[in-house]
């Protein structure tokens, strides 16, 4: 559920991404992440970032005729490393509305993402004095805007678990 607003300055990533469709991609998403952790790849990353935490960056990159966007798989580069088997990333500066979330059971993984999203989408923004900056119709072909990601132990197969989306948003504007 909603925690707070928070400001985050300019930062840059560096991972490994898909291109899935809008709609039916959440079980595209889970999958992404098992088989890159079964596989390695992600504790190859975070080795070559000399980082801690992983994170998962929804909707970089947007394709609204075709109905597709990015996921991403990242750490941050601290250290502005470069290697051609991983993509530079940056987010520009924004406030985030934080997200938290907790399960129990891995059965419920796509359960509880989608009452989440559910939750931040349908209830929250329309209620909110805050507009997101990676709405997929209207804003989703902006580069440098994603939502994040945060998995307990870097990892959303892992039970129980708390995650976390962090939502990129303005101050909806008074006239």
């Amino acid at each position: 559920m909603f925690k707070d607003i928070v400001e985050q300055s300019e930062k840059k990533y560096l991972g490994f991404g898909i291109t899935i469709p809008w709609e039916n991609n959440i079980e595209i998403q889970f999958d992404f992440w098992k088989r890159n952790l079964e596989n390695g790849k992600i504790e190859a990353l975070k080795e070559f970032c000399h980082a801690e935490e992983v994170y998962g960056l929804f909707c970089y990159r947007c394709n609204c005729d075709r109905k597709t966007f990015s996921y991403h798989i990242v750490c941050e580069n601290k250290q502005n490393k470069k290697d051609k088997q991983y993509e530079e990333l940056t987010l520009y500066a924004s406030d985030f509305a934080r997200f938290v979330h907790t399960y129990e059971d891995r059965k419920q993984i796509y359960t509880q993402y989608t009452a989440l999203c559910d939750e931040i989408w349908g209830k929250w923004l329309p209620n909110s004095d805050y507009v997101s900056l990676i709405e997929l119709e209207t804003n989703g072909c902006i580069e440098g805007y994603a939502s994040i990601e945060r998995y307990q132990c870097n990892n959303p197969t892992f039970t129980p678990n708390e995650f976390e989306i962090w939502i990129p948003v303005s101050k909806i504007q008074q006239l």
